[in-house]
This record gives C-alpha cells, structure tokens and sequence, in this order.
C-alpha cells in the first residue's frame, strides 16, 4: 500500500469551491522519507482545498504530538506537533515549486503535499527539546554531564572569583 497516496489530490475532477480532505501522519509516513528526525508522531492533517479558476488555495492545518529524546538527560520526550499552512497553487505551463506559489504544469494532475507536509512538521518542532520540568530528566545522566537546574544553589562560591585576573574584577566595578 502506498502511505503517501493520501497526499496526493486529484483536482481535475473538482468542482469550483471547498473541498475537504483529512490524512493521518504517523510513523509510516516519515518512514517514507530518509534521513527523518521524526519516526513516532501521531497526528491528523487537515486540508481544505479552495479551487477558484486556475487556482487551488490550500490550508494545511496538522495537529498532534511526536516523541523524541531529551537535548538536556537524552530520555523520550511527548512534544506537541502543530501547524497551519497557506499554499497556493497555479496552473500553467511549466511546474515550479521553488517559488512561494507553486506552479503545475499541464502534464501534472495531481498535487502531491506530501513532501510539503514532512517539511513543515520538521519546521514546527522547538528548537530546543527538553522536559517541562527540570525534575522529569534523568537524575542520572544530568549529574554526569554536570548539569543543574537554575533553582538549585551551584557549587561555585563566591571565594572561588579570587583567582580572576584583577584586570577583570576592574571591569565589574564599572557597571
């Protein structure tokens, strides 16, 4: 069977007007693809399709969650996973899809939002991936890395900033 079927919308056959269409995004999809951060997700993508003339006005609305592991104690992690999209396409002679409006061509028949859809979920993730809580990470690895949380007083003293170049401790006094 062919998981990325779903993403493919014929719209010769379309009337003018809205159209609906809901696909699910999973494990199957990104295996799909090589080289995917995501393998676990469980989401539904929603499309709403507006065809007026040459032009097909889409909305891409996906929401769900992945998991992935910890940037901080490397442990798995439940993140949400949402989206909403504009894309707008033409039809003409030659396909082009570097441009913010995509093109078909007159060979093309189907709009294919598969590789927009992987794209878009890898760009919705956070940029840094950890715990809502300090306290949910692994005990363990965060005291090998050495690793505190901001609540917790450091292991530094204030006797320890004696060693510092006295040109630097200059510096501080001009705040």
């Amino acid at each position: 069977m062919d998981v990325l079927a779903p993403f493919r919308i014929a719209f010769e056959g379309l009337k003018p007007g809205k159209h609906d269409f809901e696909m699910r995004v999973d494990a199957e999809f990104f295996d799909s693809f090589p080289l995917s951060e995501l393998s676990s997700v469980d989401a539904i993508c929603c499309v709403e399709l507006d065809k007026i003339g040459t032009t097909l006005d889409c909305v891409v609305k996906l929401s769900g969650h992945c998991d992935l592991p910890c940037d901080r104690c490397l442990g798995p992690i439940q993140l949400p996973l949402a989206f909403q999209e504009r894309l707008v396409v033409k039809l003409g002679e030659v396909t082009d899809f570097e441009s913010d409006v995509w093109t078909l061509g007159s060979d093309v028949h189907e709009l294919d939002l598969s590789q927009a859809v992987f794209e878009w979920c890898h760009l919705a993730l956070p940029n840094r991936r950890i715990h809502a809580a300090d306290a949910e990470c692994d005990e363990e690895v965060t005291d090998h890395i050495g690793w505190q949380d901001e609540n917790q007083p450091s292991g530094s003293s204030e006797g320890e900033n004696d060693d510092i170049d006295p040109r630097w401790n200059a510096l501080k006094d001009l705040k």
